[in-house]
């Protein structure tokens, strides 16, 4: 690249993708940092939380143990469940999973049931019927906290796994901008490597009357030579011609005053098509009575016309879309996944339905090129044969030729009969 506008804007656009890719990374990398932040938070909370339900769980067993009566206890389980209750809502607007806060939100409907059944422990208490209040402390009392405490390391498990896949996901954005910025950084040095000026060589003297001819400009003098730039190029080899005896008069006639010969015309590349077996599948396909014969004709159709597979789609009755009847040379299940092809589709199979013409679709990079040939009856259109080309036969006539031919011929199966008028009059 040689302009110096062009270079600069390479670099310009450099500086912007350097600077958007360090944006990009920061800011991962804060998110990142913010997420693991959180969930240390979110852990330590957890844990303390598994804590008090211990507490919570001892204070509670020691209502019914040998000499430990008086409030001291009841006073501890209250505070117990007011902590419990507090680290719990705290924990709540600190999840980032929806798991893990309807885990915290079940804790805490199970921890407003257990200071419901410690209410009726210390009344059992109270009036001395210690074996009621072993029954419920150790018996429904311990279930609910055990169950308190699952809640808790559910949710810390799911808060876990949330964090770190949105933490993983945050290292993936940054190591795809930074492959990003790789990307335009040695796309951008390429570019801008200094590149050999082409050799430059005087047009030979013979080349003057040709540059007059052609509209350019001639040199003036011999101090202004005509220069062009020359490139690794070789003109294509002319196919060898020998003439014919009677031709050698036509061709000395033919040259001009100025001893130089009239250029030869190029000759005809003949095509490849093979039209005899061409012909010879016709003539088969006419004599066709059972739709069990049409696989092996199309088989030597892909043959003759070099494709990869055919597909005859026809119309239904009402003529808005094409069916796949008959496939060959794709898997079964693909064939099963084609579905219809409305009318009104853009592509070529419809637009060959639509207009009765020959349409193609021109091969690209790693894909084949495809003959569209209408099944045209005379009731109109009732159908198109498809065809997937090898070898860029989309461009080659011979083939087209070939295709619109075998396409006549399979119109005459699929499409309806046409009416006879002299038979009717008949009748």
């Amino acid at each position: 690249m040689r302009s110096r506008g062009a270079r600069l804007t390479l670099l310009v656009l450099f500086a912007l993708t350097l600077a958007a890719t360090a944006f990009l990374y920061w800011k991962g990398e804060s998110l990142a940092g913010a997420e693991t932040a959180a969930l240390r938070s979110f852990e330590d909370k957890a844990r303390e939380g598994s804590r008090a339900v211990l507490d919570l769980r001892a204070a509670q067993q020691a209502y019914v143990a040998q000499g430990q009566a008086g409030e001291f206890w009841p006073g501890k389980v209250a505070a117990g469940i007011d902590s419990l209750r507090g680290i719990l809502a705290t924990l709540r607007p600190l999840t980032s999973s929806t798991s893990a806060a309807g885990e915290i939100q079940s804790a805490l409907k199970t921890l407003d049931d257990f200071a419901q059944l410690d209410r009726r422990a210390r009344g059992y208490t109270t009036s001395g019927q210690n074996l009621l209040a072993s029954d419920l402390i150790f018996g429904d009392g311990l279930q609910m906290t055990q169950v308190i405490a699952s809640k808790i390391d559910k949710a810390r498990d799911a808060e876990v796994a949330a964090r770190r896949e949105a933490g993983s996901t945050h290292r993936t954005r940054q190591a795809f901008a930074l492959a990003a910025a790789a990307a335009a950084g040695s796309l951008v040095v390429l570019l801008l490597l200094p590149q050999k000026e082409p050799e430059r060589l005087p047009l030979p003297a013979a080349a003057a009357a040709t540059s007059q001819t052609l509209g350019l400009a001639a040199p003036r003098g011999p101090d202004s030579p005509l220069d062009i730039e020359i490139e690794s190029w070789s003109p294509p080899k002319r196919l060898a011609v020998v003439p014919r005896p009677e031709a050698a008069s036509e061709t000395a006639a033919s040259k001009p005053e100025g001893g130089l010969p009239a250029p030869e015309p190029m000759p005809q590349i003949a095509a490849h098509t093979d039209f005899s077996g061409v012909a010879l599948l016709c003539t088969d396909l006419a004599r066709v009575i059972d739709t069990q014969q049409l696989p092996s004709l199309l088989d030597r159709a892909s043959s003759l016309l070099d494709a990869k597979g055919i597909i005859l789609w026809l119309a239904d009755p009402d003529g808005r879309e094409l069916n796949p009847i008959v496939a060959h040379g794709y898997a079964p299940q693909l064939v099963d996944r084609l579905g219809t092809i409305p009318r009104e589709a853009e592509n070529a199979t419809a637009a060959a339905f639509r207009t009765s013409l020959l349409q193609t679709v021109q091969a690209a990079a790693g894909s084949n090129g495809a003959i569209a040939a209408p099944l045209v009856t005379s009731t109109g259109c009732v159908g198109v044969m498809a065809a997937e080309v090898r070898n860029e036969g989309e461009r080659e006539q011979s083939r087209l030729a070939a295709a619109a031919i075998v396409a006549a011929q399979l119109a005459t199966l699929v499409g309806p009969p046409a009416k006879n008028g002299r038979a009717e009059a008949a009748g």
